[in-house]
Parts: structure tokens; sequence; C-alpha cells
């Protein structure tokens, strides 16, 4: 008889969409959030909505302030560059089991992540180009087959996924540079070369920080203007 799969809570439900929502765009950066809005949209009460608002605090992509609301969070450049760094750490150690462990496997989804990326950029689609992107690296992590990472990887890079969306597609951040690492990554795998793979992933997460580091300064100095 086989296992049964547990059933995930209405709470744990509605906290998995509102997140995926967040991460993709559909609720930008520093909007505020509605719990009844939310509960109609989602066809639920506010009860669920107003817990999974709570863990999502807890993963620091809502901002409650007490007597105003609840926020989609906005990062500080020191918040996104702790949140590079600990992705970065996450990314390495899972790159570097897969090649070990699972290399032809890896090899195949990053491929078809890249593959997603480079019809996005055809199109046109930053979104496309995101979904693309998100598989790319999600494979790396589960490649890795480490639950404990994984389960750690799910529950806190969210907030910088969703830095990456907001890049993409509201500030426009330019696409060749990233699919070009992407594809350098690769083929640092297909030659099993891991030490350079691994020096390959760092600095693409290192320049997805810096690009929203610019793009604070640049709004920072119009204000002032």
């Amino acid at each position: 008889m086989e296992r049964l799969e547990p059933i995930p809570s209405l709470m744990e439900a509605t906290a998995d969409r509102i997140r995926s929502a967040i991460i993709l765009g559909e609720l930008p950066l520093g909007s505020k959030l509605s719990e009844q809005k939310l509960a109609d949209m989602l066809g639920v009460s506010r009860s669920p909505v107003h817990n999974a608002l709570a863990l999502l605090q807890y993963e620091g992509l809502v901002e409650v302030l007490p007597k105003v609301g609840s926020f989609v969070f906005t990062p500080s450049v020191k918040s996104a560059f702790d949140l590079c760094d600990h992705r970065a750490v996450l990314e390495s150690a899972s790159l570097q089991m897969a090649m070990e462990a699972n290399p032809n496997t890896l090899i195949d989804a990053l491929s078809k992540g890249a593959a997603s990326m480079a019809l996005a950029i055809k199109n046109n689609d930053p979104a496309a180009y995101t979904a693309g992107d998100l598989a790319f690296h999600a494979a790396i992590i589960e490649c890795g087959g480490n639950k404990s990472i994984a389960r750690a990887y799910s529950h806190t890079v969210g907030p910088l996924m969703a830095l990456r969306t907001h890049l993409f597609t509201t500030m426009n951040t330019h696409l060749d540079r990233s699919m070009e690492e992407h594809l350098d990554l690769i083929q640092a795998c297909k030659e099993g070369h891991i030490d350079h793979a691994m020096t390959v992933l760092s600095a693409h997460i290192g320049h997805l920080v810096r690009e929203y580091q610019t793009a604070s300064q640049s709004d920072a100095e119009q204000s002032r203007g």
C-alpha cells in the first residue's frame, strides 16, 4: 500500500500562491496587500490570508507596519547583498554535490532552463525569461539532492527571486549578459570544471545585486534632482 502524501493546509496553500505571485511579479515590490482583496481573489476567508501573510513576513517577503497595513517587501541594498551571499552559499554547495553525483541530470536540467530563457529573449518576454531562470536555478538545488538545503533555499531566497523578477521586468535589466552567464555555467559543467562553474555561478549571482544597487542609486539621485 502506497503512503499518502500529506495534504497542505489551506493556510499553506494560500501562502504558496501569494509567495508565487510576489516572486513572479504579479504583486510588485512595495505594493500594499489587502487581506480582503487577496481573500476574494483566492476564494478563501480572511483567516488563512492573515496567517499566510504572517508566514511570508517571517520569510522576508512581506512587511507588516502596525496601524498602516501589509506590503510586499522593498529591500535595502544591504539586505539584498546579504540575500545574495546566502543564495550563493546554497547554490554553490548544491552545484558541487550535483556535479559529483548527478552531472548528466544536472546538465540536462540546466539546458532545458536555458532553452526556455533563449526563447523568451527571442520573444522579448521578460516574464517568461524569469520563469526559465527560476527553473534553471531550482535545478541546481534539486540535482544537489540535499533536502535540508532545498528546504532552506525555498524558505529563504524568495525575496531575492522577487528582486530578480523586479530587475528583469520593471527595471528592464538587459538579459543578454545573464543569458551568457547561464551558458558559461552549462559549458563549465559539461567540461567537468567544478571550480570554474562555481566561480561563474557566484559572479552571476553577484551581478544581480550590483544592478539593484546601481538602479537604487539612480532612483535616489533622480529624487534629489
